[in-house]
């Protein structure tokens, strides 16, 4: 028989155990759900977490001087080389360590490159970085560093996207086997196929020529159809 203190304490127990928040029913001993963010210049997504913990080193130079260490930053994404000397000049004040400092450099990267990538409105990056933490003046730094180079980030980053060879033309022919020197009885048909592509920036022709039995040229339809499936589900959803 339980004690009525015992009882009680139990009792007690299970009211913690059903306590509400919001609309979901949670226990006092489990671990609290992590509240996921949507961010326009990260495509949509959360933004990883190194950057929330990292993002707050930024918050220890002026935002004069951010704006300059934003400047240096979009010059390195275009192909600049970084310069080193001027960036730790920047942060002299900041009592940063060189890690501090890699760390302010790859936030700002991971910045200025994203919302290049999925073209996020100006005033958009501007909200979203103050929702990170990052002070009005910071934020507006970085987005005057963003703003004066967007054109050039974008076409930067077209550039560099995926970009397959062109096909110019596809030659095939079908041989029945009869044997080999290595088998004596074969019996099955043999695909040989040649598929001429030209380079992006050249119109020299490069030839690809192979042979594949039925079976594999069969497996090699199939890939494609799945292949082109995704890419037109892509093209809807844009």
């Amino acid at each position: 028989h339980k004690s009525p203190a015992l009882k009680n304490c139990l009792a007690g127990r299970g009211r913690l155990a059903d306590r509400k928040t919001g609309t979901r029913t949670q226990s006092v001993f489990e671990e609290p759900a992590r509240l996921v963010m949507r961010f326009r210049f990260c495509g949509g997504l959360d933004v990883p977490d190194w950057v929330l913990k990292e993002i707050t080193l930024l918050t220890k130079i002026s935002s004069i001087r951010m704006k300059i260490m934003g400047v240096e930053v979009v010059r390195e994404i275009l192909g600049a080389e970084l310069n080193y000397a001027k960036v730790l000049k920047l942060t002299e004040a900041s009592n940063m360590d060189i890690s501090d400092l890699k760390a302010c450099i790859a936030v700002l990267n991971f910045v200025f490159s994203n919302a290049a990538k999925y073209d996020a409105e100006v005033s958009v990056i501007g909200d979203e970085l103050q929702q990170l933490g990052l002070p009005k003046e910071h934020a507006s730094a970085i987005v005057g560093s963003y703003s004066a180079n967007r054109g050039d980030l974008r076409a930067a980053f077209l550039a560099r996207r995926l970009q397959l060879p062109k096909l110019k033309k596809i030659d095939w022919r079908v041989d029945y086997v009869l044997g080999s020197s290595t088998l004596k009885e074969v019996n099955e048909p043999s695909v040989q196929l040649r598929i001429d592509c030209t380079a992006l920036d050249s119109d020299v022709v490069t030839p690809h020529a192979f042979e594949m039995t039925y079976g594999k040229l069969g497996v090699l339809l199939q890939e494609l159809k799945t292949a082109r499936g995704l890419m037109d589900a892509l093209r809807l959803e844009e």
